[in-house]
């Protein structure tokens, strides 16, 4: 079911995947319209303490609506980097074929759905704030990894070539959870060492930091193992192209190599 759906992705236009994941990222961005009016006058009041003498007159309406926009474009094109550099770091030169349509799409249709979730979910940010604080970035960690898990299952049979299967894997999984890993410790020490820290603050940052470690367990007893198996038979069954030697009449008494459709080109001239 997961592979067919990725087949049928891989027919659709690469604009598409641009698409849906630019629409994504103005849905994600409807909380932040909702609340602008709010976080700008705290920003306001901020420099206006910082700053002596900073005035700035109220923005017109529409702007919220500018910034947005441009907010969904900036995070459409920051995931188009990190595409790019997923690519040249862990694909590059594995693939099966370089079938760019179905790898491409399944990226950006993947992303597309992760964001347009946890952007509707940050709804609650507007309606019930203490519960988006708390839970946002849990959500937002937990649909990242087992999603482009699923997109990797999905693929990986058309894209990825089966003796590079678990390498690329590998270097995928590294990435995710070595990035997740210093975020989420990072995260806790300050919190922890902050004396203004309050309970539920310490709470957040040990859940998230649980949820890392058991995430990489999971993917790695599930998945990490099993595509190590996997490659490790396919190598075994690998069978490498045949390499063909000089053709009948190649040696001569000079101890000269020429193939016998050398002998029959150059005869007519006597060589």
């Amino acid at each position: 079911m997961i592979k067919s759906f990725y087949e049928k992705l891989g027919k659709l236009p690469v604009w598409s995947g641009m698409i849906a994941v630019l629409a994504a990222c103005i849905v994600a961005n409807i909380p932040t319209m909702l609340q602008f009016d709010a976080i700008f006058a705290e920003l306001l009041d901020v420099y206006a303490e910082a700053v002596p003498g900073f005035n700035i007159q109220n923005l017109p309406p529409y702007y919220k609506y500018v910034v947005s926009i441009l907010s969904a474009v900036v995070s459409w094109g920051i995931f188009e980097l990190i595409l790019y550099f997923v690519t040249m770091l862990a694909l590059q030169g594995s693939a099966r074929r370089m079938n760019k349509n179905m790898y491409y799409n399944a990226a950006r249709f993947t992303y597309a759905v992760e964001k347009l979730i946890v952007g509707l979910y940050a709804l609650t940010s507007v309606y019930a704030p203490e519960v988006y604080v708390y839970s946002y970035q849990w959500l937002d960690f937990i649909l990242v990894t087992l999603m482009f898990s699923f997109c990797f299952i999905g693929i990986k049979e058309k894209y990825i070539n089966d003796n590079f299967v678990f390498d690329i894997y590998s270097r995928l999984y590294s990435i995710w959870f070595i990035y997740s890993g210093i975020v989420a410790v990072l995260d806790f020490m300050i919190t922890v060492l902050d004396p203004a820290a309050t309970v539920p603050a310490i709470v957040q940052t040990s859940v998230m930091l649980a949820l890392v470690g058991i995430a990489a367990l999971i993917l790695y007893l599930m998945l990490f193992k099993k595509l190590k198996k996997e490659q490790t038979e396919n190598r075994k069954r690998f069978t490498p192209p045949p390499t063909f030697g000089p053709g009948p009449g190649s040696g001569n008494a000079g101890g000269s190599d020429k193939t016998s459709s050398d002998d029959e080109i150059f005869k007519g001239y006597g060589l």
